[in-house]
């Protein structure tokens, strides 16, 4: 993937917007936890805007919104995983002492070469649960026979032994 590389405190002190896309092909770490023949024609749709109200100090507000294709872990059958996730980050040389414990936005150092892309990558990777299923009840893995998977039966074949 092709670096975006920006200044994060000109842009926050300016209040710059910057918004694009990345391909989820070009994610190289990404791709590794996603189907990957589905992956081509999938995108994330990025927004970085510069402020300087809002924790009164140089901050960025990001928003991410995606589809990617993975497998879920009930099922085993590829599902879409919509995501829209927004993030806040003071930016400064140092974690600033009235930041101290602050949940509602991260801390970014500050940077001249900081990479967007990369940024995008890891918040997504962050995102991704580690086992993604189904909003509704999946069907159930089937045997190669066709028959419904117990999980029981081998407790039923141990109760029967003794």
């Amino acid at each position: 993937m092709k670096p975006v590389l920006i200044n994060n405190l000109e842009i926050a002190k300016s209040r710059e917007t910057i918004s694009g896309q990345i391909q989820l092909s070009e994610c190289k770490r990404l791709i590794e936890l996603l189907v990957k023949n589905s992956v081509k024609e999938q995108s994330v749709s990025y927004s970085l805007e510069g402020m300087m109200k809002k924790f009164h100090l140089p901050s960025l507000y990001l928003a991410i919104n995606t589809t990617m294709p993975v497998i879920c872990q009930r099922c085993l059958i590829e599902m879409k995983l919509d995501l829209s996730l927004t993030f806040d980050y003071v930016v400064s040389e140092a974690e600033p002492e009235a930041f101290d414990g602050n949940e509602d936005a991260d801390w970014l150092e500050k940077s001249r070469e900081m990479d967007l892309n990369a940024l995008i990558e890891d918040e997504l990777l962050m995102a991704i649960p580690l086992a993604p299923t189904h909003s509704h009840d999946c069907k159930p893995t089937q045997t190669e026979s066709g028959e419904k998977h117990n999980p029981f039966a081998v407790l039923k074949k141990l109760k029967g032994k003794s």
